[in-house]
């Protein structure tokens, strides 16, 4: 049986997952482009609701580790220069300690929800006439 603190703590977390979250705030290490969207051809929603259905499907064949990796990808896609991409930075976070608990169910809700968000505002707009437009 192991006598000092810092032995414990060792035995305690030598059968835990590395730890790959991403850090609140940006630092050099993490603020590199996690989805390109200057490649020709490209739609950046696309590419977007491409990520939000890996981590759906990770979630769904409760697969941790791809979930994990899928959740960090988005959480790195963020610049966290405004109070809505730090909430989007809250809401990630959340998904990947609900899937470290095994909680695989809620976080899909979750990124299905904004998926979806995604997919609707990615969609054609209706065309609207100038008689219909608003004058200001």
């Amino acid at each position: 049986m192991p006598t000092s603190y810092h032995a414990c703590r060792t035995r305690q977390t030598s059968h835990r997952l590395p730890d790959s979250r991403v850090p609140a705030f940006l630092t050099p290490a993490s603020s590199h482009v996690a989805i390109a969207f200057d490649r020709p051809g490209t739609d950046p929603l696309g590419r977007i609701l491409t990520a939000y259905d890996r981590a759906i499907r990770a979630c769904e064949s409760f697969d941790l580790r791809a979930a994990r990796t899928a959740i960090g990808l988005l959480r790195r896609a963020l610049e966290l220069d405004t109070p809505e991409a730090r909430s989007f930075d809250s809401l990630f976070a959340w998904c990947e300690e609900s899937v470290d608990r095994r909680d695989f169910v809620a976080p899909a809700r979750c990124l299905r929800t904004l998926r979806d968000a995604w997919h609707r505002v990615s969609g054609p707009r209706p065309i609207v006439s100038r008689a219909d437009r608003p004058v200001s």
